[in-house]
């Protein structure tokens, strides 16, 4: 089985938040590469549990083999986190006493070609994390393909924050008269034709933002996170925690809101914990990463 690429960002941080103990049970909602989970089985041994959620299942499987010696306890899930009161229901983490949240997508989804998640490498334009990241089986050509343009406009300001978002879907709409676009590398074209040549200055590729908005409306990410965040609430134990790491506004925002108008959550940190000089010098994507904790009041 292949190993992992992925570098989990703020993992001391995270520890640190949640403070797991032996005996106790934890809940990591996106496994990825497993680092979080690895940790909180080293933090809760011998007799702590740690149950890993996610809808790509390579990662279940890579996973498998990395805690075979923890198969008493670890349990591993193919489940959107959106269910995550569901599935700690039926396994027994009802109330837990730790969650982790960490809403940043793999390298190894990055670099899977037939995902179609990365501007970088031709792919076909799909960007479902998994069987099990949406219902009705939206990928990302059919928005690019049959969305009016209005629509697709109204999609990347929405979730792109795009600024050009207007002028992309207008060359988009150009385009797919001409021919059906079905690559990554055909749609980041079309995008580059569509903005100022003197896009952001050259800090950001003109396509990030628009991969992001059909990433997140692909996987109905946004209301995912809602939904995770009020089933962790009725899960954790009184005095439990919540730890989320966010990549970007859209999404820091959701978790800002709900901390602040929960009932029963409190934040633990008025401001986000971000990385450190140092982890971002070994791992640039961290930079964007915020991490927000929460505890379950009594």
């Amino acid at each position: 089985m292949k190993e992992t690429q992925h570098i989990a960002v703020m993992t001391q941080e995270v520890m640190h938040a949640l403070r797991p103990q032996s005996g106790g049970l934890y809940i990591d909602g996106t496994l990825g590469g497993g680092t979080h989970s690895r940790e909180l089985l080293k933090a809760t041994a011998p007799d702590g549990r740690v149950l890993s959620l996610d809808i790509d299942p390579k990662a279940l499987e890579r996973a498998r083999d990395q805690f075979s010696s923890d198969k008493n306890r670890w349990i591993g899930v193919e489940e959107n986190f959106r269910n995550l009161s569901e599935v700690a229901k039926d396994n027994g983490f009802d109330p837990c006493d730790g969650i982790i949240l960490d809403l940043g997508f793999s390298s190894d989804e990055l670099t899977n070609k037939n995902k179609g998640l990365s501007f970088q490498i031709d792919g076909p334009l799909d960007m479902r994390f998994g069987p099990k990241s949406n219902e009705d089986g939206l990928t990302a050509a059919e928005i690019i393909n049959s969305w009016s343009k209005n629509e697709i406009a109204q999609l990347l300001r929405e979730y792109g924050e795009e600024s050009f978002a207007a002028k992309i879907a207008e060359g988009i709409v150009k385009a797919r008269k001409k021919d059906r676009i079905i690559g990554t590398l055909d749609l980041v074209s079309i995008i580059r034709n569509s903005v100022h040549k003197n896009y952001e200055r050259g800090r950001i590729n003109p396509a990030t933002r628009t991969f992001q908005a059909l990433r997140i409306a692909v996987n109905d990410e946004l209301n995912a996170l809602k939904h995770a965040i009020e089933g962790a609430r009725k899960i954790l134990k009184p005095g439990g925690r919540i730890a989320i790491i966010s990549f970007h506004s859209l999404e820091d925002r959701i978790v800002k809101r709900a901390f602040r108008d929960s009932e029963d959550l409190e934040a633990v940190t008025k401001r986000p914990i971000i990385p450190s000089e140092e982890e971002i010098k070994h791992n640039t994507r961290s930079r964007s990463a915020k991490l927000r904790v929460a505890e379950k009041i009594i």
